[in-house]
């Protein structure tokens, strides 16, 4: 517990740490907004806190990894700092954090709506550990809870709609530290639509597990192409994201629905995993590889050529053969995506595919990654140059990068432009010539 000597009046601090996905930046926007209720205020990376909130991110072995480094340096900044961890690696391996000394409390994904209860435990310094909470329709309702959930301060907003997976893909553990697949009420997401409209912010992205699957557990009465039109008649509204949708449930009918409504943007992050039919079965993927270049050429001839179709693909898995790791590179440079992000298959405990036999070595794997980032680094450079001499409108951001400080703002099709205009210019969207690249910016001019 803390034992800061402080007067009663001091302000609390509290420093909001996230990794991983962008469920995760939506849980932890919920979970800061019951902290500034609970008289926190909010600090920055640079400054010491009284509390820190850690949300896990499991994908790989790397992420539990970061995430036990973040536990241990925030321990390190303040030791008599209250330490909360939480998030998908908390719910996959509770106990190896609660060994870490210094840490207050851990809870899973599935008890953070009971955010509040933790504080108020905090607060009356009772017993702090809960048990995991049984899932009810109250419960899986507050999954969702959540004021106006800012991804950037002032420009775009993330909104949750469904939680949890049922596709229970071989490498995959997201399905036991999520739950169940489940869909938020359609009336729900438009009222927060609604609230970001009147906060001033003018992108939606719409964020989930298993996005594609909104509806299924609900029988289909409603589906994501429903919540996309409702948000889309919300005056304020401009431009609406998609955060990552699978093949699988990406059907024809959603990019005919999309392409009807203007402000839905032409990017589309669509995570296709391997290039080989062979892995997908392996990996229980439900689809092929002629299925993938379907959709992609069916979202390119709804909207444009210039639509941006970035994805990730895991290199690795096992049983991944040379033949089948070099017909991924093959499949993965006729697609012609704008930006990949590639990780190495790493066995998750509880996985199907971590029993597999037959797995890669770390060298192989190594080798495989450079070699397709290295074809990532290629197709995204080729797609930034063709946009040049192009006009395209950006969502104009607060943060200022580059040597000269210029703002930054992204494209429809998802590019990140940094531009010389104006603080006034924040928050709109402007038409802009991109006239030049390197290897980490697009550059433009109004």
């Amino acid at each position: 517990m803390n034992t800061n000597s402080e007067t009663s009046n001091t302000i609390k601090t509290a420093k909001l740490i996230t990794m991983g996905c962008k469920v995760n930046q939506y849980d932890t926007q919920s979970m800061q907004e019951t902290l500034v209720s609970n008289g926190y205020a909010i600090v920055d990376e640079t400054q010491t806190a009284d509390l820190y909130l850690i949300n896990t991110c499991t994908v790989t072995n790397a992420a539990d990894q970061k995430a036990r480094q973040a536990v241990r340096k925030a321990i390190r900044q303040n030791p008599n700092a209250e330490v909360l961890v939480t998030g998908c690696y908390a719910e996959s391996d509770r106990k190896a954090i609660e060994q870490i000394p210094g840490v207050t409390i851990v809870f899973g994904n599935r008890e953070k709506a009971d955010f509040q209860t933790y504080m108020d435990k905090l607060h009356s310094k009772t017993e702090l550990q809960i048990q995991p909470v049984q899932h009810d329709a109250v419960r899986e309702h507050a999954r969702f809870s959540g004021g106006v959930s800012s991804a950037g301060k002032r420009t775009r907003a993330l909104i949750k709609v469904q939680d949890g997976c049922s596709a229970f893909c071989t490498y995959c553990i997201i399905p036991y530290v999520r739950g169940r697949m489940t869909s938020r009420p359609l009336l729900d997401i438009v009222d927060e639509a609604k609230r970001i409209a009147e906060s001033g912010i003018k992108e939606i992205v719409i964020t989930g597990v298993h996005l594609g699957a909104y509806g299924q557990d609900t029988g289909r009465d409603k589906d994501i192409a429903d919540i996309l039109e409702h948000i889309h008649g919300i005056d304020g509204i401009e431009r609406i994201r998609f955060s990552s949708i699978e093949p699988m449930y990406f059907p024809d009918f959603l990019s005919e629905r999309m392409s009807a409504l203007p402000k839905c943007m032409p990017h589309f992050h669509i995570p296709i995993q391997a290039g080989s039919d062979k892995v997908l079965r392996d990996m229980r993927r439900r689809y092929t590889t002629a299925q993938f270049a379907h959709l992609v050429e069916n979202l390119r001839s709804r909207f444009t050529d210039d639509v941006g179709i970035t994805t990730d693909i895991m290199v690795g898995f096992p049983g991944e053969s040379d033949a089948d790791f070099k017909e991924s590179l093959r499949f993965v440079e006729k697609i012609g995506f704008s930006q990949l992000h590639v990780f190495r298959y790493s066995p998750r405990k509880g996985t199907p595919a971590a029993t597999y036999s037959n797995q890669i070595s770390s060298e192989v794997s190594a080798s495989r990654s450079r070699q397709m980032i290295e074809l990532g680094k290629e197709m995204s450079e080729s797609f930034r140059k063709r946009m040049l001499g192009k006009y395209k409108n950006v969502l104009v951001e607060e943060s200022r990068e580059g040597d000269k400080k210029q703002l930054a703002g992204f494209t429809d099709n998802y590019l990140r432009v940094l531009m010389d205009v104006p603080d006034s210019a924040i928050n709109k969207v402007m038409k802009v010539k991109l006239t030049s690249s390197d290897n980490k910016f697009i550059y433009g001019i109004c």
